[in-house]
């Protein structure tokens, strides 16, 4: 009871920590635009769901994961922000079941009936386990995508304890359960369909195994995969008059990924053939066997960049390629920690484990699964998410390895070597790939000189660095404004999609009088997830003039704004709090602000709370009039008696979301009222 209880403390703690973590990431991301794949994925639920039949991609895909999509759809409404909630639960419940397979693999170490009794240090490996899941940052982030690999790595690591389980216990009901899920898994990604072979072999590998009966668990498990994958197979077959077992994908890519004219000229001759999915697969597995058979130098160098590619720590690789795409700094720390930093020691306690591991059985399970992961994505391509089948095993493995290689290091000393050699290895794909540890040394020099305001030697040490020339450009404001706009046009030519010299040199346009320069550099304000509204207010140098029209060049002035979309056109969005800068007054004022609701036609007046603030901060902030702002545009003009000689217009106001009226609207923004103009008059 004791044990169990100390069990269950830790795997709450690991849940309690990984459900908090993929929280504050799901609402991190909550801004994050669907990319293609997602979109495609969206589209075809979207479809499926409004009675329009099932939709083929046009780069055909298991069916599993759309039904998935639909049924999210159904229950929790069409909200990408809903959909990624459920997948942030579903990857949190991934962390239980890989603490379930890592006792499985303590067990097989022990070679126990039962798990209850683990000694020594071995109770320890599970939870740990299940802390790397919690705390990989991989998985993490993973949640936020609607794409399939957060379905499949808890599936996979459920399926995995399932065939452990069948193994040990000698259950025929575990393994019927693991071909089931298995089967499924085929359905959600193909890569899982040799999962089903492998499955079978691997249950018959025992000595006596036909006396003892064994055969029954190796034919539950692979008669239920099959029933579970045969009936979409009937389908391609009734829909397509050939044998597609599950999709076209590894066909494709084969022809996709090796031949020399490229991606995208493989893609216009394949949808050419339309939507004749037997033609297309039998050209594409044609075609790429030829461009493999005709250029093999080709084909081992393309394996040798890709081996690179696969141990690569890719979100490193990912902030310094696309440097324009703004990370808040604790995201940053958790990428390069939780992300690249527990990648590679999942690659080093993994390989460890896999040599050191004393159950030589589970090597003929997961070595196999491993290396069949590795030559796809080699003879594929690489993508950060390519990489997630591995980790069920890297998991388990690398705890494993954490919490009981000390016993096992002198017993084996050939072993021992392997898993030296195996990490040097990986060790020396990753510094071939990239030169981490010195570019990691430079980093940290460029951004201790930034942080001690000397960008000169931040660029000397990274001449690529766009904050270093925007820091060089603030130093030198005070200059002739041609000298500086000159710097900003370099920092541009370096960075072009790096958007803080966009709207510095809109400021300086905005005050030579080039009112629609300014407009085209600040339209760079939606090309970042920051809070540019925030940054151009603490970072612009201009004063606020009596006149602000909102939508127009109004950057530097305002915060708490939505950046306008499609439709709108003067005015902006407030959210629950907006402020906007004061020009200096020295004086009684009086302010003028245009306001709308926004609301449908018929619905209450909006109350708006117009506060003062003194940014001085000598005095409390002042309420100048509680206004009701209805549908129609309205222009209030409220007497300011006693204004600070520097202060901040604050409009407070409740908020409501489009969609909680409409359904089928997709704006999910909390707005408040609409702003048109803000304009200061001395008093009469």
């Amino acid at each position: 009871m004791a044990v169990r209880r100390r069990d269950g403390v830790l795997l709450l703690l690991a849940l309690g920590l990984g459900l908090a973590l993929r929280l504050v990431v799901w609402q991190w991301h909550e801004r994050y635009p669907l990319g293609g794949d997602e979109v495609a994925y969206f589209d075809q639920a979207l479809h499926w769901l409004q009675g329009k039949g099932y939709q083929e991609l046009p780069l055909m895909r298991p069916p599993l994961y759309p039904v998935f999509l639909a049924v999210v759809f159904k229950l929790f409404d069409s909200q990408v922000q809903r959909v990624r909630l459920v997948q942030a639960l579903l990857s949190t419940a991934t962390i239980g079941a890989v603490w379930w397979l890592a006792r499985s693999f303590v067990a097989a170490d022990q070679r126990r009936e039962r798990v209850d009794g683990l000694t020594g240090g071995a109770w320890v490996v599970p939870a740990v386990a299940a802390l790397l899941a919690a705390c990989n940052f991989t998985l993490v982030a993973n949640a936020t995508e609607l794409l399939t690999e957060t379905l499949f790595v808890g599936g996979l690591t459920v399926a995995f304890a399932l065939l452990l389980g069948a193994d040990r216990r000698n259950s025929l009901g575990w393994a019927a359960c693991g071909g089931v899920i298995i089967g499924a898994l085929a359905l959600l990604r193909s890569v899982a369909l040799p999962l089903v072979p492998l499955g079978v072999v691997w249950l018959l590998m025992r000595s006596r195994a036909w006396r003892e009966w064994r055969w029954r668990l190796a034919a539950a498990f692979g008669l239920l995969a099959l029933g579970v994958i045969v009936p979409w197979t009937v389908r391609n077959a009734l829909r397509y008059h050939a044998l597609i077992l599950v999709d076209t994908t590894g066909a494709e890519n084969l022809w996709l990924d090796n031949d020399p004219a490229g991606r995208e000229a493989v893609k216009r001759q394949l949808y050419a053939l339309g939507d004749d999915r037997a033609a297309r697969q039998r050209l594409a597995t044609q075609r790429g066997l030829q461009d493999l058979v005709a250029a093999p130098a080709q084909v081992l160098a393309k394996g040798w960049h890709e081996a690179q590619n696969l141990v690569a720590l890719q979100y490193f690789d990912d902030l310094r390629t696309r440097p324009a795409i703004w990370v808040p700094p604790v995201e940053v720390w958790l990428r390069l920690l939780g992300g690249d930093g527990l990648w590679l020691l999942l690659m080093v306690g993994g390989s460890a484990g896999l040599w050191l591991h004393p159950d030589g059985r589970l090597r003929w399970l997961f070595v196999p699964w491993v290396a069949y992961i590795a030559v796809t994505n080699l003879l594929f391509h690489v993508e950060l998410r390519y990489r997630l089948p591995l980790y069920p095993a890297l998991l388990s493995y690398t705890a494993w390895s954490l919490c009981m290689l000390r016993g096992q290091w002198r017993r084996q000393p050939i072993r021992n070597l392997g898993a030296v050699v195996s990490s040097a290895a990986l060790g020396l794909l990753l510094v071939l790939h990239r030169p981490y540890p010195q570019e990691t040394v430079m980093l940290v020099r460029k951004h201790w000189a930034l942080w001690r305001g000397d960008p000169a030697t931040a660029l000397q040490l990274d001449p690529t660095s766009a904050l270093a020339r925007v820091g060089l450009v603030r130093q030198g404001r005070g200059r002739d404004e041609q000298v500086v706009l000159h710097l900003l046009d370099a920092a541009i030519q370096v960075k072009p999609d790096h958007p803080y010299a966009h709207l510095l040199r809109g400021d300086i346009l905005r005050h030579e009088g080039n009112a629609a320069g300014a407009v085209h550099e600040f339209s760079w304000e939606t090309h970042s997830l920051e809070d540019l509204q925030r940054w151009s207010w603490n970072t612009f140098t201009s004063v606020a003039p009596e006149r602000i029209d909102l939508g127009t060049a109004d950057l530097g002035w305002i915060q708490g704004f939505y950046a306008q979309i499609k439709g709108e056109q003067g005015f902006r969005w407030t959210t629950g709090q907006a402020l906007i800068k004061c020009p200096a007054l020295s004086g009684p004022a009086h302010v003028q602000v245009r306001l709308r609701s926004g609301r449908a036609t018929g619905t209450v007046a909006t109350g708006v709370t117009v506060r003062l603030i003194d940014n001085t901060g000598r005095a409390q902030p002042v309420t100048v009039q509680v206004v009701k702002v209805g549908q129609d545009w309205q222009t209030f003009e409220l007497p300011v008696v006693a204004p600070p000689s520097s202060a901040t217009l604050q409009l407070l106001v409740s908020t409501f979301r489009p969609r909680d009226l409409n359904r089928v609207s997709d704006d999910n923004r909390a707005l408040g009222v609409e702003v048109a103009s803000v304009v200061w008059t001395a008093a009469p």
